[in-house]
C-alpha cells in the first residue's frame, strides 16, 4: 500500500513537533510504503523563492524531510491537487494531508486520508 504525502503534511512535523513516521506507524497496521510524488517536490522547490523567510524556511525542511522517501513520478502540467487525487486513485492509496480542501476532495471521491487530528497526532479518516 502507497501513502503519498503533500506538501502540507511535509511541513507538518516542523510546525506542530511531530515525528511523521512514528505517527504513520501507529495508524497503519498493514505493510506500506511512504512516497512523495514529484509534482510535490516542484512545488517545494517553488516556494523556496518565496520572499518570507518562513515560507522558506518550511519548504526547505519539506525537501530534506522527503529525501527519506521514494519520489513517485507524476505529471507536472496539471495542478498538484489535481495530480495527487488522480494518483492516488490510480494506486489506490493513502494521501496523508493537512489541507482542508484536499482532504474533503479525497474523501468525497472515497480516498482514505490522513491529517492531523488535535494537536499533535495523526488519525485515520476513511477505510483502507
Amino acid at each position: 500500500m502507497l501513502i503519498i504525502l503533500d506538501s502540507s503534511m511535509l511541513m507538518l512535523p516542523l510546525e506542530k513537533r511531530i515525528n511523521l513516521s512514528s505517527e504513520i506507524e501507529r495508524i497503519i497496521t498493514q505493510s506500506y510504503e511512504i512516497v512523495v510524488p514529484k509534482i510535490v517536490i516542484n512545488e517545494l522547490t517553488e516556494l523556496l523563492r518565496s520572499s518570507s523567510s518562513v515560507t522558506t524556511r518550511k519548504a526547505n525542511f519539506a525537501l530534506n524531510l522527503a529525501q527519506n522517501y521514494s519520489i513517485l513520478e507524476s505529471q507536472e502540467k496539471i495542478h498538484t491537487d489535481e495530480e495527487i487525487l488522480r494518483l492516488a486513485l490510480e494506486h489506490k492509496a493513502i494521501v496523508a494531508t493537512n489541507d482542508r480542501e484536499l482532504r474533503l476532495t479525497l474523501r468525497e471521491k472515497g480516498i482514505a486520508v490522513i491529517s492531523l487530528h488535535g494537536k499533535n497526532r495523526l488519525s485515520l479518516f476513511g477505510y483502507v
